[in-house]
């Protein structure tokens, strides 16, 4: 079955997706941004944090998920994670896509992006917390870059590829709306986020209604309970 998932996530806090460095700015810590110079959260964290959140649920539901610290023979082994994001041996059937931001109608994106204002974001200070004495380290103010709080990160091909089992396009569905946090520093209250996601089989949607019936089969079918 061919997939597309459609992804916006709308920011209710201010994001911090970060580079890892200071570019053209006084922040020690920049944000990603595309070739237009807007904010993005990165493919391989959509598929990192959507893999978190089915690991999460299938252990839940009793099954025996390897973690990447089991060493390699455990890591292969064939669970719906493997079938659904793949291993370092077995590449993943799914492609996840870059979610670049936009402040406005993300259907309006293109037209959007030469603006501006989608260009623009915040610069927080922030000081460095000595867990052990629950204290402001010496010496260790920090300046961080954010995208700004009604930024909303979108693409019509978040996720595509081809699927064996409508679970998998189920569980993709759910671990969407399970992930509510996006990037660093969640800690201290950056990342909060809504998400909604439209899931499409063989350009057919599928509707919410559906999709719960999906999980609570996969459920059932796992030995659980829905």
């Amino acid at each position: 079955m061919q997939l597309r998932i459609e992804l916006t996530i709308a920011s209710r806090t201010a994001f911090s997706i970060g580079a890892g460095g200071s570019v053209m700015t006084i922040a020690d810590k920049s944000i990603i941004r595309d070739g237009w110079g807007r904010p993005i959260i990165p493919g391989s964290q959509l598929k990192g944090r959507l893999r978190w959140s089915v690991e999460q649920v299938l252990r839940g539901l009793g099954q025996d998920i390897p973690s990447p610290f089991d060493g390699p023979d455990r890591e292969e082994m064939n669970t719906l994670v493997k079938q659904i994001f793949g291993t370092p041996k077995l590449r993943s059937p799914l492609f996840f896509a870059d979610l670049p931001g936009a402040i406005g109608d993300p259907a309006q994106m293109d037209a959007l992006r030469t603006e501006r204002i989608q260009h623009q974001s915040l610069i927080r200070p922030s000081v460095t917390i000595n867990r052990a004495r629950r204290t402001a380290a010496d010496k260790l103010l920090m300046f961080q870059e954010t995208a700004q709080e009604t930024t909303r990160f979108h693409s019509p091909r978040a996720i595509t590829g081809q699927i064996t089992d409508v679970s998998h396009a189920a569980l993709l569905w759910m671990a969407a709306h399970l992930s509510t946090r996006w990037g660093g520093t969640k800690s201290r209250g950056l990342g909060w986020a809504t998400v909604e996601a439209r899931v499409f089989l063989d350009q057919q949607e599928r509707p919410a209604t559906q999709l719960r019936a999906d999980l609570q089969a996969l459920v059932q079918q796992l030995g659980g309970h829905s």
